[in-house]
């Protein structure tokens, strides 16, 4: 006989999920859920760029020394103009000698331009090259890089998934989306950005996902850092991520081993920003330093010819006060400029602003109303077959954008330095809860970004302030989105085994039947 008490308390089965429970459990699985975000992401930015037509960027006149890296020149559509109003999506090989490679512009976004082209010939584009072709290339690499990021989220499927949406909203804003096909090598620095912030989420898992973290996160810096001259400050915030990491060498998965990767890792992006620099175009290593001092310095000063000669300059070169090089009579026309010119460097315009606090803090709040006002009103979004009106630009998505006007550009950036601040002061609570710790180190790193390039549009240089501070207002809003992934798709810090294997699958106790 067969004791009734002496079974194990039978457990009733579970109910039967529904469907529609069945698929959120699937989707909701991470090797699941990160490539459809991804796939999601892409299509949605394409959706975005494309419907009902393409839209772009116009150029601004830097686009011809782009875009000789290719060899290539734009075409003009009929009706179009080839500045500011207009987007030209199409570019034709340049005719022998009409490019100068001394005023080329090097940058890492020439690779994007290399796989553009050979993606615009695999669709059947016309001409040598196609921005069309770029923004479908754009679309492909933020989908993946998307992808990557939700592949480190953890948390509920609607948490994850709103994240993975304000991440799109971003991105996909009107603020940014421009650049995916356009002339501007601010197109791999946006692309860079979000990849590192994919790969540095990574750097809380297990061994194998903090190397596959390392190596996004250092090919999207790289790519950042070398997408232009301004980018260069870029690889000072994510030296500091790097130093915070640790990446298990092989077997050897010590405290000094766990930082040898990292630490080439940071070599290999410091070398990048100094190459960088000296890519720059020598024109420009006087034209930029030219600017500040007499659009920024001279510009702001209340009495530009003491101002002039405190900058070793003669007193009446005052009247060049807030003209730019591109200027009609502008300073190097003057004939004395031979024996000025070199003065035009960084080093006098830091000497100068450390003794004259005033006219740094002005130009500061002239940048933060630059930050405000987020998008340049000057540059054009369609085509000219597009029936809009000339310099005519798109809000298709303007939800961040939207967010940043209701906070105001100062406000926010209170709000990201704060969150930053905030972030570096948890980390040493966070060492045993290593995924956490990987977002809350992406939030500081973005921080960092933010702060930076603000300050390098600042100061760097005084003309076009609201184009250059693109990446600090990209970086902001990242910022927010991956403060929300911390709060709400990371495990809790008193989750147990956080950042390691998951304990081995637990079997309910039997109790073996008497045999009667």
């Amino acid at each position: 006989m067969t004791s009734h008490d002496a079974i194990g308390e039978k457990q009733s089965p579970d109910p039967p999920r529904p469907p529609a429970g069945r698929a959120a459990a699937f989707l909701g699985r991470p090797g699941v859920f990160a490539p459809a975000a991804g796939a999601a992401t892409a299509l949605l930015m394409a959706a975005r760029i494309f419907l009902p037509g393409p839209v772009g960027m116009a150029d601004n006149g830097d686009g011809p020394r782009r875009m000789c890296a290719l060899e290539t020149v734009a075409r003009v559509d009929p009706g179009s103009s080839p500045w500011w109003s207009h987007v030209n999506f199409g570019y034709d090989h340049a005719q022998p000698g009409s490019c100068d490679p001394l005023a080329t512009y090097r940058s890492s976004g020439n690779l994007l331009l290399w796989l553009a082209r050979s993606l615009g010939h695999w669709l059947g584009l016309p001409g040598e090259l196609d921005l069309r072709a770029l923004a479908v290339l754009f679309c492909l690499l933020a989908g993946l890089a998307v992808g990557v990021f939700a592949g480190a989220l953890r948390g509920g499927l609607p948490a994850r998934t709103l994240v993975c949406l304000a991440v799109f909203a971003v991105v996909g804003d009107s603020i940014f989306a421009g650049y995916a096909a356009s002339p501007y090598s601010e197109t791999a620095g946006l692309l860079g950005i979000l990849a590192a912030v994919a790969g540095a989420s990574h750097l809380g898992g297990s061994g194998r996902a903090r190397l596959g973290g390392l190596l996004v996160f250092t090919a999207g810096a790289v790519l950042a850092v070398a997408s232009k001259t301004q980018s260069v400050t870029m690889a000072l915030p994510f030296v500091v991520l790097l130093l915070l990491s640790r990446v298990p060498l092989g077997r050897a998965t010590g405290a000094l081993a766990g930082r040898v990767l990292p630490f080439c890792a940071a070599a290999v992006i410091a070398v990048t920003g100094v190459v960088t620099l000296q890519w720059q175009t020598e024109p420009f290593k006087v034209i930029n330093p030219t600017e500040v001092v007499f659009v920024g310095l001279l510009g702001s000063s209340p009495d530009p010819a003491a101002s002039a000669v405190e900058l070793g300059l003669p007193a009446d070169f005052a009247q060049y006060a807030g003209r730019s090089w591109w200027t009609p009579d502008p300073p190097q026309n003057d004939p004395r400029w031979p024996q000025v010119r070199d003065r035009m460097t960084y080093g006098t315009i830091a000497g100068f602003l450390l003794t004259h606090p005033g006219i740094a803090a002005d130009i500061a709040l002239g940048a933060v109303e630059d930050f405000d006002a987020a998008r340049p009103t000057y540059l054009g979004s369609y085509p000219v077959d597009a029936g809009e009106p000339p310099g005519a630009q798109e809000s298709r998505l303007a939800v961040f954008g939207a967010l940043l006007r209701l906070l105001g550009g100062g406000p926010l950036l209170l709000i990201v330095l704060g969150l930053g601040t905030g972030a570096a002061w948890r980390l040493s609570a966070l060492r045993q809860h290593p995924r956490r710790r990987a977002l809350v180190s992406a939030l500081l790193c973005l921080a960092g970004v933010t702060a930076a390039q603000f300050l390098t549009a600042a100061y760097g240089e005084a003309i076009e302030g609201v184009k250059h501070q693109v990446f600090a207002i990209y970086a902001a809003g990242l910022a927010l989105v991956v403060a929300a992934a911390a709060a709400l798709c990371a495990p809790r810090p008193e989750a147990p085994g956080e950042g390691a294997l998951p304990p081995p699958r637990q079997e309910r106790a039997r109790v073996p039947e008497p045999v009667g």
